[in-house]
């Protein structure tokens, strides 16, 4: 019955067929009305005509019978009765207290022990690196420029005074070396 149906929309749509108890038949079932759809899609398609928009995916029935049937309150089988359950004890309630205490303070414990070695590690170095060596790790000021010691003490060891007469040696090698490349340009 279902082919002989579409064998009557196909003959339908060529023009061969002209009976109108089956125009009243598509106009009330849907997979007629689907058939009838994709049947045209296809015409069009082998004649050339159709155009990339014709061909929507139109599912919004499909999703909306999902949806009508999805059950969305389900209820698990291991979830505990309401009224079997009992609340915590006053202790049990301590003891969370206390453990999350000691959580915080451990951590806080580890940060300041991490800071305290990676402090002592720096002073040690730079401890290392004024016996070894006579130029700075990691020197950030400039080459010919004095910087006073924080709070306005000035301590003036050998030291210091032996890099302040390199910083002005080296200072003033580049001036010269400057002026000479000023003099020979010309």
């Amino acid at each position: 019955m279902q082919i002989e149906r579409k064998e009557q929309l196909s003959l339908l749509m060529d023009g061969e067929f002209t009976n109108e108890h089956i125009i009243d038949e598509i106009s009330h079932d849907e997979s007629l009305q689907s058939y009838w759809h994709r049947y045209h899609i296809v015409r069009d398609t082998m004649r050339g005509h159709l155009h990339s928009s014709a061909l929507t995916l139109d599912i919004t029935n499909q999703i909306a019978q999902a949806i009508a049937t999805e059950d969305l309150y389900n209820q698990l089988a291991d979830q505990p009765d309401i009224n079997a359950t009992t609340p915590p004890k006053a202790e049990n309630l301590i003891w969370i207290h206390v453990k999350d205490f000691f959580a915080k303070v451990s951590q806080v414990g580890l940060a300041a022990c991490v800071t305290l070695g990676i402090i002592a590690g720096v002073q040690y170095h730079q401890g290392q690196t004024d016996n070894t060596s006579t130029s700075p790790t990691l020197n950030t000021v400039p080459i010919g420029v004095n910087v006073a010691p924080v709070g306005g003490i000035h301590q003036q060891n050998d030291q210091q005074l032996l890099e302040k007469r390199q910083y002005d040696k080296i200072r003033l090698l580049v001036q010269d070396y400057e002026l000479q490349k000023r003099l020979n340009a010309h």
